[in-house]
């Protein structure tokens, strides 16, 4: 097979297992994000050369509790506020081309707060959809999922000014536009025939292309630090997981915070 059929054949997979197990039941989803958040963890760890143990023994450890509904509130308020801390954090540094030393305890922040805690909130959103309808769960997905397709078909074909060329030099502003477009028509269509985020649901609409697309800026910024392509090749056509579920893993804790307010 040919490298787009390639992609697209493991695309496609994925996609189903995700989507199969949303509807199937919770627990389900619960495995199957615990898996791939598991194997996008141990990438990460390799990108930033922490070899820790811990962290995925916390990570299906806060899984556990958060199917069994053992986290309180306040707990999850709390952790919310330190990720949203971590990942605008990390955004400086994204940006800014910062390369502060990787010390242990940085390394601990980022896998701890950026990426254990930010997936945690992937399950969580289960929580905040109907039982048997996990819609918020899947239009996050699905936005997620448009917006970078149309980012890429509207940036390959009219792309050419440069959104950030020292992390990511094949995004463009046309590109980014593309994507917040299609992702706020999404968003209109599914409010008008579902009713589910009220008036809040074009701030979503431009909120989610701008987290996506921020997720997968530091993640290019990992990659970068660590002088690879990929973050594995566990995924074929598309590299590893974690390039997989990059702009998912940062988006969710946001997502999850918005729709708090609804």
């Amino acid at each position: 097979m040919n490298e787009i059929t390639t992609r697209a054949v493991s695309g496609g997979l994925y996609v189903a297992i995700l989507t199969s197990a949303m509807f199937f039941s919770p627990l389900s989803f619960y495995l199957v994000i615990g898996v791939f958040s598991v194997l996008s963890l141990w990438e990460f760890q390799r990108l930033i050369n922490f070899s820790s143990v811990l962290g995925p023994i916390l990570l299906i450890g806060l899984f556990i509790l958060a199917y069994l509904d053992l986290l309180s509130n306040g707990l999850i308020g709390f952790l919310a506020g330190l990720v949203v801390a971590q990942n605008c954090y990390l955004t400086y540094l994204c940006l800014s081309q910062k390369k502060p030393s990787y010390t242990f305890v940085l390394k601990s922040s980022f896998t701890l707060l950026y990426l254990i805690s930010s997936s945690l909130f992937i399950p969580l959103l289960m929580g905040l959809s109907s039982p048997g309808a996990p819609y918020y769960l899947l239009i996050f997905y699905l936005s997620i999922w448009v917006n970078n397709t149309f980012a890429y078909l509207t940036g390959s074909q009219f792309g050419k000014t440069k959104l950030f060329q020292a992390i990511s030099p094949k995004k463009s502003w046309e590109g980014y536009w593309g994507g917040t477009i299609a992702t706020i028509g999404l968003l209109y269509f599914v409010e008008n025939s579902f009713q589910l985020f009220g008036t809040l649901w074009w701030v979503i609409g431009l909120l989610i292309p701008l987290f996506a697309t921020l997720g997968d800026f530091i993640q290019s910024y990992f990659k970068r630090r660590a002088n690879v392509k990929d973050s594995g090749s566990l995924l074929p056509g598309h590299g590893g997981f974690y390039d997989r579920m990059d702009s998912v893993i940062y988006t969710a804790p946001f997502y999850y915070l918005l729709l708090k307010l609804v």
